[in-house]
């Protein structure tokens, strides 16, 4: 690293602890707007007698009634005369200063109190230590576990300042990756803090912390510049970074499918409880549940297999034949019918569903497999990728050569070009598939019989009754759902890195 870079490195890293000891919250005193809201309430009723005052004297009152409406007015008019008097002399006597809090030293004043009424009325999890009674309600509130994630973002901060002078300004030192996984937990760990601190809810007399987010926004951008100048500078700490952030957002794709195989298992008072990354023993029951709930895994499979894979053999292939043909031909109006197809992109399904179905009908087409995979064949999108990926990897010298062999063009395309787009038609016949196989609003128009619903419409249907759902078996039927899909990525997936490879390598 160079020594330009260190010195920024340790600076930043040493600046962003120093600037925790200033003020990032204020707690203003609440009193003066609590003042303010119910002088705006005294008013409204003084303007609503002196109305009915005035529709008095339209209606012409005799004065006695009058007199009497007289005096409420004159009540209400001492009232919010009373009231502004208190909130001039609570502002004179700058009662509003507020309490002013800092990440360091980290202790929020005693004069604050946490508003259980907030907390236990909107059933909100706080972000506050809390202890409850039997019914669940918050009685006390503590901020200790706030103070632990400040001091230990304070303790990553300084492990990350000892790491970089460990490391000596040297090109590759191990001790600069430590520092940018201790720099980057750090990070994490502050962002935490900040966003509990804002989200404090505060009992009058002082109202919710007012964030300086400038500070916030500094606190936290000063060590990212930090970890991005390691990064930049060091060779072995930026790979491992590459690898770190890979890793993590693949276990962040694959956890929320993990999680509902999981609960697959799980019995709904365990999924309601909270969750879990462990299977349970309810598989067996969640089950005998669903197969209760009328819920024919075979007969859905059948059907969502014939329409998603039906449809998209049609999809990939003629999308294909009509990008080539637009690709290899060239004649008059061909930039228009293109043209054509890129606006069709633009039309929403669901524009178009209210005379599809109308279509539909006329034809006799409806609870039929028809209407859900024959109209496959026109699939604007799929031609764009595909005119797309020839444009860039396909050359016609490869079709005058089999011209001048003797091969038909059918033959030439079947034979000589399909075989180049299959990294292509692997990527869109995984979309394809996926998106007819999830599928809800066509199929739910068109089909009525029950031996020919989707699965995604059996899914729908679990529902429990009145008095109780079974979570567990809803997610078994999910994940019975969405099982193929992952199938059908695993087989095919290899075809989209090699379709990734084939359009980076340049001949």
């Amino acid at each position: 690293m160079k020594l330009k870079q260190y010195v920024a490195f340790v600076l930043l890293i040493a600046l962003t602890i120093g600037l925790m000891f200033v003020p990032i919250a204020t707690f203003k005193d609440g009193t003066i707007d609590t003042m303010n809201a119910e002088i705006q309430k005294q008013t409204e009723r003084l303007e609503s007698e002196q109305a009915k005052y005035q529709r008095y004297v339209d209606q012409g009152k005799s004065q006695k009634e009058l007199d009497k409406q007289q005096a409420k007015v004159d009540k209400q008019q001492a009232k919010v005369d009373e009231l502004v008097a208190e909130r001039d002399a609570a502002l004179a006597s700058q009662e509003n200063s507020g309490i002013k809090y800092a990440l360091l030293p980290g202790v929020i004043p005693a004069d604050i109190q946490l508003d259980m009424k907030i907390i236990n009325a909107n059933n909100a999890v706080y972000p506050v230590d809390a202890v409850t009674d039997e019914a669940g309600n918050v009685k006390t509130a503590e901020f200790s576990s706030l103070y632990l994630v400040i001091y230990a973002a304070v303790a990553l901060l300084v492990m990350t300042i000892v790491l970089a002078l460990l490391g000596r300004g040297q090109l590759v030192s191990k001790f600069y990756t430590f520092a940018s996984f201790t720099n980057l937990a750090a990070i994490l760990l502050l962002a935490y803090a900040i966003m509990r601190v804002a989200a404090i809810p505060v009992k009058l007399p002082y109202a919710n912390p007012t964030m300086n987010w400038w500070l916030a926004g500094v606190l936290i951008v000063m060590p990212i510049i930090a970890l991005f100048i390691n990064i930049k500078a060091v060779t072995n700490t930026k790979r491992t970074m590459i690898y770190v952030l890979c890793i993590f957002f693949s276990v962040l794709s694959i956890l929320p499918f993990w999680i509902m195989i999981v609960n697959a298992t799980r019995s709904s008072q365990a999924i309601q409880g909270g969750v879990s990354l462990i299977p349970s023993t309810f598989l067996g029951y969640n089950m005998t549940v669903l197969m209760r709930q009328n819920f024919n895994v075979l007969i859905g499979f059948k059907n969502s297999a014939i329409i998603s894979f039906g449809s998209t053999l049609l999809n990939v292939y003629f999308s294909a034949l009509t990008a080539y043909g637009l690709t290899v031909y060239r004649f008059r109006g061909s930039k228009l019918m293109y043209a054509i197809v890129l606006a069709i992109i633009m039309v929403p399904g669901q524009v178009t569903a209210t005379g599809f179905y109308m279509f539909m009908y006329q034809l006799g087409w409806t609870d039929s497999y028809l209407p859900l995979i024959v109209p496959a064949i026109a699939s604007a999108s799929t031609v764009f990728f595909f005119k797309q990926y020839l444009e860039a990897n396909f050359q016609v010298s490869l079709v005058e050569a089999s011209r001048i062999d003797g091969a038909g063009e059918f033959f030439t395309f079947n034979r000589i070009i399909l075989p180049i787009m299959v990294p292509a038609m692997a990527t869109m016949a995984i979309m394809a598939v996926i998106g007819s196989w999830n599928n809800y609003l066509t199929p739910l128009m068109l089909l009525t019989s029950d031996n020919m619903k989707t699965l995604p419409m059996m899914v729908k249907e679990l529902r429990g009754d009145i008095y109780r759902t079974e979570f567990g078996s809803i997610y078994l039927g999910l994940t019975l759902t969405a099982l193929p899909l992952m199938i059908v990525y695993f087989c095919f997936s290899k075809y989209i890195i090699a379709g990734v490879a084939v359009g980076g390598v340049k001949e």
